[in-house]
Parts: structure tokens; C-alpha cells; sequence
């Protein structure tokens, strides 16, 4: 068996700016829109925070589902590696995929963060889609689902050739008898309709789709801040779009899809932990506290 810890949307900034980086303070409070502190300290120890409780509870491999900076600037990507490198986690061990806000300065921030700061776990984060991170028991595909864009847009995109590359590695027999993890930071809805165009996932149906074919396939996401747990909806309608519900509806049913609280808000730890058993992922109960 293995335990999975999942965080997502940490936010890091650079600590190091001081006073001189007015533009760097300007664009950092935008987009944050009040709703979270500006603090670098604060959340360089909510992600401390939220790694140790997961260590503590016997987490073995460890997903942080994107926006793992602010703006994506180098000097965030390195705080952020300070704080893995911190907690002394195993290079094999760590899953990183990239958000939107870490694709707001430049577009090859990524690559560069993955050549350097956190080149240590490359191994096992997102690169070139169809990417497989085994880990016995479990097997994780992470992706890239961030475009660089104005810090006016938060969207994301997943498209066809990446579902087909997905579509490759579950169609391997080598994986069959493994719970598959699908990892990106964007979901592939939005709780509020309105928003979808600006924050949403366009080619979200490509993911829906991959979820209706491979009954085996489970996704972990961020993106949205708080606790999401879905099941797939379909219809018995030939052709009929597929649909996702709250697990609450369908208590019984398998839940397909996970999102992760965000690490930088409130008190913390916001880590949410699930068993692999059985050839899927189950969610243990928060809260997770510090012994």
C-alpha cells in the first residue's frame, strides 16, 4: 500500500524582493485579489507545515497540483525548492505540475525551474505529455496544463494530443493493475459557470472523455482552493455528453475526480492524504493535525 499526500496552490513568493521591487510587489497583490496575505514567510511555513503533517502521517509520495509560485519568476521557484529540500523528501518521491500563476512571467519558466532549482524532482513531475511516474502499487501521469498568458487569464488547456497520449499509457498492459493517477492543477469544470471562459479548462471534455473510457482512471486537481470530491455522470443515451456529480450525491459510487485545498489559505495544514488499495485511490478523513 502507499499514502499519497496531496497539496496544491501554494503560492510562494520571493521572499528576498525587499523594497526595491515595486513592480514585483504591484503585480504579487493583484493577483492574490485580497484573498490571501502577502506574507512570504507565512507561506513558505504553511507549506512546511502542511509536508511535515503529511511525513507524520505516512505519506510516501507526495503531488502538489500546481501554482507553486505567484508569477512564476525564478526566485519563487527557488524558494519553493528550499522548502523541499527542507523537509528532506526522496527525489522519487515528489510529483510537481505547474499552475497558471506559474506561467505568468515568461512561458519557459517551467522548463527553467525543472533544469534548475527543482532539478532534483524532474524524474517524477510533469514534462512531455504521456509521461508516467511508476510507483509500484500506483502509477501517475502528470501534465502540463498551464499556456503563458496575461495575469488577467487563469484558464488552461488539455488538448486532443495530449488526451491521446494519455489514451497510450492507459492502453498499456503493463499498467493494468495499477491505480492510475491523472495530475494536472486545472479541473475539467468550474463551479461557477460564468467564470469558465477566463479561469476554466478548455479541452476539459478531452479529460471527461478519457475518464469514460478508462473506468481504471482517477484525476487529482487544484486549482479551485477547497475540497472537490466527483464521480463520473453519464447517460444511458448513445452519444451523450459525460457529466460529473458531487460524491455527496452518490455516496456509493467511486469517486473519480480530487481537488486539494489550497496550501497558502488559513491556518492549515491543507493536505488531504488517500490510501491506494485495491487498485484506487481512497481520501482519509481530515483534518490532519501536527502530533
Amino acid at each position: 500500500m502507499r499514502r499519497i499526500a496531496h497539496l496544491s496552490d501554494v503560492h510562494i513568493l520571493d521572499a528576498r524582493a525587499g523594497t526595491r521591487r515595486a513592480r514585483y510587489r504591484f503585480a504579487t497583490q493583484l493577483v492574490s485579489l485580497g484573498h490571501r496575505g502577502v506574507n512570504p514567510l507565512a507561506r513558505v511555513r504553511r507549506l512546511a507545515r502542511a509536508l511535515s503533517v503529511a511525513k507524520e502521517h505516512g505519506a510516501d509520495h507526495f503531488v502538489i497540483s500546481g501554482d507553486l509560485t505567484e508569477v512564476g519568476e525564478d526566485a519563487e521557484f527557488e524558494q519553493f525548492a528550499e522548502v523541499l529540500h527542507d523537509a528532506k523528501l526522496p527525489e522519487d518521491s515528489v510529483t510537481l505540475v505547474p499552475g497558471n500563476h506559474d506561467a505568468y512571467t515568461n512561458g519557459d519558466g517551467w522548463a527553467r525551474a525543472m533544469r534548475g532549482p527543482l532539478a532534483r524532482f524532474a524524474a517524477a513531475s510533469a514534462a512531455a505529455a504521456g509521461k508516467i511516474v511508476d510507483r509500484g502499487p500506483v502509477a501517475l501521469l502528470p501534465i502540463d496544463s498551464t499556456r503563458f498568458q496575461t495575469i488577467a487569464w487563469s484558464g488552461g488547456v488539455f488538448t486532443k494530443a495530449t488526451a491521446a497520449a494519455v489514451d497510450r499509457r492507459m492502453s498499456d498492459p503493463a499498467f493494468r493493475d495499477k491505480a492510475m493517477l491523472l495530475v494536472l492543477h486545472h479541473p475539467p469544470f468550474h463551479p461557477v459557470k460564468a467564470m469558465k471562459w477566463i479561469d476554466g479548462l478548455r479541452g476539459g471534455a478531452n479529460v471527461l472523455d478519457l475518464l469514460a473510457r478508462h473506468p481504471r482512471l482517477q484525476l487529482l486537481h487544484g486549482h479551485l482552493h477547497r475540497i472537490f470530491n466527483h464521480i463520473l455522470a453519464t447517460s444511458s443515451a448513445v452519444g451523450a455528453a459525460v457529466g460529473l456529480r458531487p460524491k455527496s450525491e452518490a455516496p456509493d459510487a467511486a469517486t473519480r475526480l480530487f481537488g486539494a485545498p489550497a496550501t497558502c489559505d488559513g491556518d492549515g495544514p491543507n493536505v488531504r492524504l488517500y490510501d491506494v488499495k485495491d487498485g484506487a485511490l481512497h481520501a482519509l478523513e481530515p483534518p490532519f493535525q501536527a502530533a
